[in-house]
């Protein structure tokens, strides 16, 4: 959500303010009011005529859909799965076309499927966006529409397909689209700085194949999955997934955030996302918050505070004994804890931010120290968040959190503790947890659970 909003931002000052018949469904006045208005500008940018995708993207994505979408089409006659690929080559074509024919998930399809449903279903997905009368519908269509089907491909395909990846990528200069199409069209400086001299296919092939840092990427995708794709097992019963109680997570966190700058939220009759039911009115404001020189916002441009930093403001809240449970519940649930306690995640984030900010600093040495500065005030917010969570420390009471990871996932095997990294009441409620809550587990974890509270009970 942290990203949607800055992009919304983004588009707000880069999109033009093109006349549209498309009107917001939100009532006037309210954030999300303000968020369709730019998207109707977007789509009145992208969809000229209000029907039609601009000519120049059209042509991308059809040339794009035509080379891709060979993956898909096997015939018996003149397969096209034999074709070379002109973006991806032949050997990285090949691999995919590997995984499609892996049935029944077919991952390597998604590159043509991504595509048609960009075409076919783009303007259908912003009109329905822009359409939503309430904060609920607007967020109910994005779960529904993108959250979900993302994640639920990508707890069956991203490790394979990352896999294949790394198997190929070292022969992706084969394509012909580095010479055919990015150097001949796209306008590149073949004899810029950055290249020192080395010829700008070359630089770009070896960029992409090996500075890239893959294997740190690798391991921060096959954690994100194995956390966010297993059960959510602080909930009984059904199947709910982690990623959704992290979109939900996110949700009650820009909607109390949104609530304590003063942004008009877009309700129905009865609701209010300023009244949790249940939950103290203070426990969801935040009163430290920059709210504009007025003390309201109106329009998204009047605040300046992020939701990153509001992240402060929701710390000092979980030390308030009235709230604690609201936070037990809504931001420390076992899908929390699986991701905050994961080492491997956590340092292959660092590790990416770290690699990926040199190689931007060589491609734009003019914007070195400010590249240095994000770099460092990300680090350091990301380890000040996750010191805090991983044992939340209340200085004035004796309020702690249960940290224990959701007992479906892959943190609970016999070499690793799911507990690392807390201390004091945390560390002792999470071991108490482990040693007592097998219910829901079954075949090997069953066994490795009740072997651990075996040897915890002698």
């Amino acid at each position: 959500m942290k990203v949607l909003l800055v992009a919304a931002c983004l588009l707000a000052v880069a999109s033009a303010q093109v006349e549209s018949s498309m009107v917001p469904g939100a009532r006037r006045g309210t954030f999300l009011n303000g968020i369709q208005q730019m998207l109707i500008n977007a789509t009145a940018t992208f969809y000229p005529d209000g029907e039609n995708m601009m000519q120049t993207i059209k042509l991308a994505v059809m040339t794009a859909r035509n080379d891709l979408c060979k993956i898909n089409n096997r015939q018996e006659v003149n397969n096209p799965q034999d074709h070379n690929s002109i973006i991806l080559g032949k050997t990285c074509k090949k691999a995919f076309v590997k995984l499609y024919n892996e049935e029944p998930d077919r991952c390597g399809g998604v590159f043509c499927d991504v595509l048609t449903d960009f075409e076919i279903k783009t303007k259908e997905s912003l009109t329905r966006l822009i359409s939503a009368e309430y904060d609920s519908d607007f967020f109910d269509i994005i779960e529904e529409s993108f959250i979900n089907p993302i994640m639920e491909y990508s707890c069956r395909c991203s490790g394979k397909m990352m896999d294949a990846w790394m198997g190929c990528k070292e022969r992706i200069g084969d394509a012909d689209i580095w010479s055919d199409i990015l150097l001949n069209f796209g306008g590149f400086d073949t004899a810029a700085e950055y290249l020192g001299g080395r010829d700008w296919k070359d630089y770009w092939v070896d960029l992409v194949a090996n500075r890239v840092p893959w294997e740190d990427i690798e391991t921060m995708l096959e954690r994100s999955m194995a956390n966010l794709c297993q059960r959510n097992t602080d909930i009984r019963r059904g199947d709910v997934k982690c990623y959704s109680y992290l979109f939900d997570t996110i949700i009650a966190h820009v909607n109390d955030h949104m609530n304590s700058i003063g942004f008009l939220p877009a309700e129905r009759m009865g609701d209010s996302i300023s009244r949790v039911p249940g939950v103290p009115a203070h426990c969801t404001q935040y009163s430290n918050i920059d709210s504009g020189s007025e003390g309201h916002c109106s329009e998204f441009s009047d605040c300046h505070t992020t939701i990153l930093e509001s992240m402060h403001s929701v710390f000092e809240k979980f030390c308030v004994e009235s709230c604690k449970d609201y936070y037990q519940e809504k931001f420390m649930g076992c899908c929390t804890a699986s991701l905050i306690l994961d080492e491997a995640l956590n340092t292959s984030i660092t590790n990416v931010a770290n690699e990926i900010k040199e190689i931007y600093v060589e491609l734009f040495p003019e914007n070195e120290s400010a590249a240095e500065a994000i770099r460092a005030s990300f680090s350091k917010s990301h380890q000040h968040e996750l010191e805090f969570m991983r044992n939340p420390t209340c200085v004035d009471s004796d309020i702690s959190y249960d940290v224990t990871p959701c007992t479906e996932g892959d943190m609970n095997m016999e070499d690793e503790d799911p507990c690392a990294g807390l201390s004091g009441k945390a560390v002792r409620k999470c071991k108490k947890t482990q040693k007592t809550n097998c219910s829901g587990l079954s075949g090997k974890q069953l066994k490795i659970c009740k072997r651990k509270a075996k040897k915890g009970g002698q």
